[in-house]
């Protein structure tokens, strides 16, 4: 996805100095999420998804836990234990479910850029999630986080061997709460 709104285009190329200067003016919130876009995506490189987990301070080392991540969320057959396919999971009807994400991106001015993913699966769908917290959409946000990403979040807890993931249960609880902040600091619609 590209985003046409609000965030600012640097002139020339994206240098470190020009991302730190972007980051400098997003909130925290759509930080958080941008890089739970980056670790979710399975377009992400290894060396990106290894960032975000560091970015998002999980514990431990991406290297150590990455086979691990990937067998329960990303493949499997006939799907991962946990898809990160949120209607997969859900078990509820993919068509509607990808709609209503394209929804949101539409009406927060985002397109598709680049290679696609479906916009349900959690790397676009926090990218999605991102800029509705950027654009301080509290009914995107609100909508989003009630019907997909927390009944997701139920699920994936519920599933998860925490015992025997305990890397991958504390990246769920982190997701969780950085979520529930979002929803917090959103202003009310009205």
């Amino acid at each position: 996805m590209t985003e046409e709104l609000p965030i600012p285009q640097p002139e020339g190329d994206l240098t470190p100095a020009a991302l730190a200067d972007i980051a400098e003016q997003l909130r925290p919130q759509t930080l958080n999420f941008l890089a739970w876009s980056a670790l979710w995506s399975t377009l992400t490189e290894d060396d990106l998804r290894a960032a975000a987990w560091e970015a998002l301070d999980l514990p431990g080392d991406f290297d150590a836990v990455h086979i691990n991540y990937w067998n329960t969320f990303q493949v499997g057959i006939p799907q991962p234990p946990i898809p990160a396919m949120i209607h997969a999971l859900m078990n509820i009807d993919g068509a509607g479910a990808r709609e209503d994400f394209m929804r949101a991106a539409d009406h927060l001015g985002l397109s598709w850029g680049h290679a696609r993913l479906s916009p349900d699966q959690l790397g676009p769908a926090c990218e999605i999630f991102a800029m509705a917290v950027e654009q301080e959409e509290p009914v995107i946000i609100a909508h989003l986080s009630k019907t997909y990403f927390l009944p997701w979040l139920d699920l994936a807890q519920d599933q998860l061997n925490a015992s025997a993931n305990p890397e991958l249960a504390q990246m769920l609880a982190l997701f969780r709460e950085h979520l529930q902040e979002a929803i917090r600091l959103m202003p009310v619609a009205g």
